[in-house]
């Protein structure tokens, strides 16, 4: 299949660039898109080293792709560069679109002034996009830098991307949050994001007709989380003392967020929330984080095998509730604590997915 695109099924930090890194290791020569902008930040292990990236692609194997920056993305330049040197990433690999807006002082401070009171990260990626769509003389756009062109091949991705799909390369685009968080379809306005989180809104962002998309993988985590503080209402909200209390962890293990560094709130999980987001975004398949989370026994587990049957009963009963095959299961929080699933249905009686998201 040619052409993926990762979407995440919740509140976002579901684990997209985890799924990411991983596809990208079945495939010989990947090219990977990224959408979004700054005001996220996805979680991958290279060389043994957990790296929060904001701008480029996650790949635990950085050599072997080639890393696309698309029109609908906002950068921060500072973050772009600094990543780039982190990862060792050279000119001819990373190709950002010509279109893609740049995040300014005043997007930042614009942010910090009107978008705290709703857990915004302020990173002025909401304000760059509304500059853009202003179509204000002051917008900056990524052709317009000396510093992104001097580290980075500026040129339009999207007929780049049409080329090597042509060509038989795989295209692997990585979404951005989740799809709670869609200002389009989040389920509580203005509680969401700056722009429209579906898979469908990703493959707009690249630049790709809906017909050339093969493979939808969702992302979901067992116990979701969003945003700490006044982030909107959350669906059976919990605490990170009751999920140990669940899990038998020996001890409570909170998350916060990868950009803002802010105490993630957490919840228990939503069949009902994961069944809506599958209408919206029709996966081919799942991917599920945090089995250790269910089972604290879970930790680590390197196949079907090592999981606990609490962890096989949730995944064969999200198959069933969902119609939607599971793609990988996650056992810790490493890019390579996973258990690929796909040669190994979890319910050979799972009724078609057509049949199921209603």
């Amino acid at each position: 299949m040619p052409v993926t695109i990762v979407v995440g099924g919740q509140y976002g930090s579901e684990g997209k660039g985890k799924v990411v890194a991983l596809r990208a290791n079945q495939v010989l020569n990947p090219w990977l898109v990224r959408c979004g902008g700054p005001n996220s930040g996805h979680t991958v292990t290279i060389a043994g080293e957990d790296v929060i990236l904001r701008q480029v692609p996650c790949c635990s194997e950085p050599d072997r792709a080639t890393f696309c920056i698309s029109a609908g993305c906002v950068i921060d330049e500072s973050i772009l560069l600094q990543e780039l040197d982190l990862l060792g990433i050279s000119r001819d690999k990373i190709i950002v679109d010509p279109r893609a807006v740049i995040v300014t002082e005043f997007d930042r401070e614009e942010e910090r002034r009107g978008l705290g009171r709703i857990g915004s990260t302020c990173s002025g990626t909401g304000s760059a996009q509304i500059r853009r769509i202003s179509r204000r003389p002051d917008v900056r756009l990524s052709e317009d830098s000396s510093a992104i062109q001097a580290r980075c091949r500026v040129e339009t991705v999207a007929p780049l991307l049409h080329r090597e799909i042509d060509s038989g390369n795989h295209i692997i685009i990585e979404g951005t949050q989740g799809f709670a968080l869609s200002l389009l379809h989040g389920a509580v306005y203005p509680f969401v994001t700056s722009r429209d989180t579906t898979a469908a809104g990703f493959a707009m962002e690249v630049g790709l007709s809906p017909r050339l998309i093969d493979e939808i993988v969702m992302v979901i985590r067992t116990f979701p989380i969003r945003v700490g503080g006044t982030s909107g209402p959350f669906s059976r909200e919990t605490t990170w003392e009751e999920v140990a209390l669940l899990s038998g962890a020996p001890e409570a293990i909170p998350e916060y967020t990868s950009v803002t560094k802010r105490l993630r709130r957490v919840g228990l999980f939503d069949m009902d929330s994961v069944k809506k987001a599958c209408q919206y975004n029709r996966p081919t398949s799942l991917a599920v984080m945090g089995l250790d989370r269910i089972d604290f026994k879970n930790l680590h587990a390197a196949d079907w095998d090592g999981l606990t049957l609490s962890a096989k009963q949730f995944l064969r009963e999200l198959e069933t509730s969902t119609g939607v095959p599971v793609y990988i299961a996650g056992t810790g929080f490493g890019t390579f604590d996973a258990i690929l699933l796909n040669e190994r249905p979890l319910n050979s009686d799972s009724v078609r997915a057509e049949s199921t998201y209603a």
